[in-house]
């Protein structure tokens, strides 16, 4: 296949006369920094993106972090961590359970799968206790 010769700055060329390509510039720093601003808080992936749905008239969404619900956020990525770390203890004690081994075997196991079910339990009234505190602090 041939490759089509550009002659034209704007990246157009004689079989291809449409402008399917857009170079814009912005001078001013403070609009670049507002522009940088907005991109980040876009969500969009890429530059393109964002430029093309502001052009359009596109709507998308805006991210915005709330730095008084931080400490919230760490809590409940603690308590996620150790769910799945304990979750992980316990279908692990489960698939032993099911192999065949002797009664005192199937009692030590039973017992660790009581403490990781209590684990559990306390740790999703940990995560309830948070949910509610903040709901609490927002009104």
């Amino acid at each position: 296949m041939k490759k089509q010769k550009q002659k034209k700055p704007d990246g157009r060329c004689a079989t291809c006369p449409r402008w399917d390509r857009w170079h814009i510039r912005i001078p001013n720093s403070e609009d670049q920094q507002k522009l940088i601003r907005l991109y980040r808080k876009s969500g969009a992936k890429t530059k393109s993106d964002f430029v093309r749905a502001r052009l359009l008239g596109e709507t998308f969404k805006v991210i915005t972090e709330d730095p008084s619900k931080e400490p919230y956020l760490e809590k409940l990525s603690e308590i996620v961590a150790l769910a799945h770390k304990i979750g992980i203890l316990y279908n692990e004690a489960v698939k032993v359970l099911n192999t065949y081994h002797s009664v005192a075997t199937a009692q030590q196991l039973l017992s660790k799968l009581e403490t990781y079910s209590q684990l559990l339990i306390r740790l999703q009234q940990h995560a309830l206790f948070l949910t509610k505190s903040l709901k609490n602090k927002q009104e």
